[in-house]
């Protein structure tokens, strides 16, 4: 994707909600200064939550027959050859097993009503933005550094 010097990061993008309105002009940003995430502080302070769940996305690139490819949890995504949610309606039992939804889908089967935490560690040497259309996230700790798995801090704060 952008990993190599000679292609070019700078990529405008526009999220449309309304198909009749104008797109504003692109604002192209020259450099990516470094930013300590770490540094940011909530603007209403939050406790955090237990959580009856913690599920861990370890993220990273890497070529796959000379293509660049994101991968989760060592696995690049590939939709099951069903949609999920015939699944989880029609194998009964096996719906809790998350083999059953197929072997690229990296699946985490949850219970009605559960407290998850998301854990997103970034193991690639490039900086990206976590982006999350559509859910409603509550981010209690962001780090910047690749290397410090969240599973330390979860199991001192009791997750």
């Amino acid at each position: 994707m952008f990993d190599y010097p000679s292609l070019n990061p700078n990529t405008t993008a526009w999220l449309v909600y309304d198909e009749g309105a104008p797109f504003p002009e692109a604002q192209l940003v020259q450099t990516f200064p470094d930013f300590d995430d770490t540094d940011l502080v909530p603007l209403e302070p939050q406790g955090v939550t237990p959580c009856d769940r913690i599920v861990t996305l370890d993220v990273n690139f890497t070529d796959i027959n000379g293509i660049n490819y994101a991968i989760i949890n060592n696995q690049s995504y590939s939709p099951a050859n069903v949609p999920t949610l015939f699944t989880a309606l029609t194998t009964g039992q096996n719906a809790l097993d998350p083999a059953e939804y197929g072997s690229t889908t990296n699946t985490f089967v949850l219970n009605h009503g559960d407290e998850v935490w998301i854990a997103i560690n970034n193991f690639d040497t490039g900086n990206h933005p976590c982006k999350s259309p559509n859910m409603h996230l509550k981010f209690t700790f962001v780090s910047s550094s690749a290397r410090s798995l969240f599973s330390s801090l979860a199991s001192r704060l009791g997750g």
